[in-house]
């Protein structure tokens, strides 16, 4: 039984309305959620008017929508982990692997100088990192290079050099700020991050620092 005119319409109209939140949406979930909607209104809609191949774009275009949103939610759900795991004291890269490259570095390569322009945060799979301002050596798993995002001119805060031969994954900025935008969880937990950091300088600089003598009474 075909439904009258009026339904086919009505139909028409509520996918047209989904169709403009998905262009007004501001955050992935809900315009994705705003996109299934609408595909399966005009799929409806397109078949109902005999339009069969604007029935079958939307038609294929739904679970496209419906696997986007599923990857949406894991990511948001495997950002809370490595939260949680960065409150541990752990950093949990593998959620961020997909948006990774690896690199390889002998013994004694300089990765980047303080001052350089910075572009790219790594992850230290294998090796050690030597950072030469702070004094600090990184070891297999240490998340690194990202303060530069945060500085003026987006300039290295030190120099980064290879004591072994090195195995890293390198994600680009450009790359952090998308998944940030897209996931406000990660741009918390970026946040934290970054704040993490900068408490451990802190603690490093108080620890190197040499003790002041007391001021002689005159």
């Amino acid at each position: 039984m075909i439904p009258q005119a009026w339904l086919i319409e009505a139909i028409g109209y509520c996918a047209a309305a989904a169709n403009v939140f998905v262009f007004v949406s501001n955050t992935m979930i809900p315009l994705r959620l705003a996109a299934i909607t609408a595909n399966a209104l005009f799929a409806a809609y397109f078949y109902l008017k005999g339009y069969l191949p604007l029935f079958a774009l939307n038609a294929c275009m739904a679970p496209i929508n419906v696997f986007r949103l599923r990857q949406m939610r894991r990511l948001i759900q495997d950002v809370r982990q490595a939260t949680q795991a960065a409150n541990d004291g752990e950093f949990d890269y593998e959620w961020l692997r997909p948006f990774m490259k690896p690199v390889q570095l002998s013994e004694g390569f300089t990765l980047y100088r303080k001052g350089d322009l910075s572009e790219d945060a790594f992850f230290l799979v294998h090796g050690e990192i030597f950072l030469i301002e702070p004094q600090v050596t990184l070891k297999a798993g240490a998340f690194f290079g990202e303060m530069g995002l945060f500085t003026e001119e987006n300039r290295r805060t030190a120099s980064a050099v290879a004591i072994s031969d090195v195995d890293l994954l390198c994600v680009r900025y450009d790359e952090l700020l998308e998944l940030a935008a897209q996931n406000p969880q990660f741009g918390f937990y970026l946040m934290k991050l970054m704040m993490r950091r900068m408490q451990q300088n802190v603690e490093h600089a108080r620890a190197v620092a040499p003790p002041t003598a007391p001021a002689s009474a005159s």
